[in-house]
């Protein structure tokens, strides 16, 4: 009841100070998350209004709105009808220890596959820098002084280059696995993050209620031919909501 009470406290300060405005002015939650499967591409907010004041808004197919709806099978969904799903399926997650677990098993086989697609990158790339250092030794020793023109001096300029590229991409990659190890999620990451999200959320400001949805949510993925929605959650996004979590209940207790 105190975290409650604080967040409630906090959130009714945001709501009397208003903050920054967000560029998200029509409360899309989902803005930037939702994606036509049928035709693999992003669905924008869009709204219409009718008899004169009453605003309707949808997600569109981006597909559609250039090629014709007739062309979609997804075309559109009103934007209350997906947010409020996708809103309630967070909400169970924190009430169901089988769904928390299988958050957990989906996003971990996710993130060990991209972990096995970069340490094949990073073998790929190892070997292709020897292989490019062993010919640049080579072509070193071929060129003779004050023969900077040669094809030979090109071919060593090009190599230098190419292992330069490498160097610059193994450094890419091996950030990107530090980041996916450092944020690999535990059952009580996903447990923490979730069950704080239902408390709290009427209490909360909608600028923040996005937020929220922002960072826990990575996708979210509608087949207008099935009526199928499937969300795909952001371990990193989970990892930060865990850890805040924690930390906003550790200082409740003091």
């Amino acid at each position: 009841m105190e975290l409650l009470e604080k967040v409630q406290k906090q959130q009714k300060h945001n709501g009397r100070t208003g903050g920054m405005m967000i560029r998200n002015k029509f409360g899309e939650l989902l803005k930037g998350l939702v994606r036509c499967a049928c035709c693999d591409c992003a669905m924008t907010p869009n709204r219409t209004t009718k008899g004169g004041n009453k605003r309707y808004r949808f997600y569109v197919c981006t597909a559609a709105q250039k090629r014709g709806s007739h062309t979609c099978p997804s075309k559109s969904i009103p934007a209350k009808q997906i947010e409020d799903f996708v809103i309630e399926q967070i909400k169970k997650i924190g009430y169901a220890l089988e769904l928390i677990q299988d958050v957990v098993t989906s996003v971990a086989e996710k993130m060990m596959g991209q972990l096995k697609q970069l340490e094949d990158e990073r073998l790929a790339l190892g070997r292709d820098t020897a292989r490019w250092n062993s010919e640049i030794r080579k072509t070193t020793a071929l060129i003779r002084p004050n023969k900077t023109d040669s094809p030979t001096t090109a071919k060593l300029a090009d190599l230098q280059e190419r292992v330069a590229h490498n160097e610059r991409r193994l450094n890419t990659v091996l950030s990107e696995i530090k980041k996916i190890s450092n944020n690999l999620l535990t059952q009580q990451d996903v447990e923490t993050a979730m069950t704080t999200f239902d408390p709290i959320w009427e209490s909360m400001t909608l600028r923040d209620q996005i937020r929220l949805v922002q960072v826990v949510v990575k996708q979210v993925d509608y087949d207008g031919e099935t009526g199928r929605v499937t969300i795909t959650f952001s371990p990193i996004g989970i990892k930060k909501r865990a850890e805040h979590a924690t930390k906003d209940l550790e200082e409740a207790r003091v």
